[in-house]
């Protein structure tokens, strides 16, 4: 999913008895800029979650992570804002095919026509319901038909906010319109087979003993 594997590094206990240093890891969330893993200056605004659902005791030292959540800086979010527009939010829980249930909080703004004389651009309530109902639509079909590591693709490719866009167009014309937020609600019972399947090169022709690579990982400091 990300072109930097190794983004950073945790401390954590060294094993002592029967509790190991690798299940202290389990569980633990790391929040990343989106610029840091891809490695470009490209939608910084968005802050990736990635939570550590499996980690080695070899000698590599690697924690297999998974994708978690996703947010949006504050001063993105503020400098989005327009008065004399329409903000219109929604919030959508969608399942994907391979079990993972998500929330999405959507968010766009009413556009101001090119030969537009009116100093406001409002949006009645009846195309403000209408839009949030296309946002629920676009999201839970295109969440329904994708695996979480297609569903990742997805999101920071901005497929979705753009097919909501075009949909809102037969409504009213909107613009900026951003996935704001996705919380991971509940995720299925835990399977390395999964795991190691989204870890997997994203390009055709990956070598299979490339496939322990992660896509995203934590190195661990004892």
């Amino acid at each position: 999913m990300f072109s930097n594997r190794k983004f950073t590094k945790t401390p954590v206990n060294q094993s002592a008895g029967k509790k190991l240093s690798s299940d202290t890891l389990k569980g633990r969330v790391f929040e990343v800029n989106l610029g840091d893993l891809n490695g470009s200056g490209a939608l910084t605004y968005k802050k990736i979650k990635l939570i550590v659902d499996d980690a080695s005791e070899s000698k590599n030292r690697l924690a297999l992570t998974n994708f978690y959540g996703m947010d949006t800086t504050k001063d993105h979010l503020n400098s989005l804002i327009r008065k004399w527009h329409t903000l219109i939010e929604a919030t959508v829980d969608a399942k994907t095919s391979d079990g993972f249930l998500l929330r999405f909080f959507p968010i766009a703004f009413t556009h101001r026509g090119k030969f537009q004389l009116k100093a406001t651009t409002y949006a009645q309530r009846s195309q403000v319901k209408q839009i949030r109902k296309k946002m629920v639509e676009v999201i839970t079909k295109e969440v329904s038909k994708s695996t979480l590591k297609d569903l990742v693709v997805k999101l920071i490719g901005e497929k979705i906010p753009t097919e909501i866009t075009q949909q809102a167009k037969k409504v009213f014309p909107i613009f900026n319109c951003i996935i704001r937020k996705v919380k991971t609600l509940k995720r299925p019972r835990f399977d390395i087979t999964q795991l190691l399947s989204i870890q997997s090169e994203m390009t055709t022709g990956t070598e299979p003993e490339k496939k322990e690579e992660t896509t995203a990982t934590a190195n661990l400091l004892k």
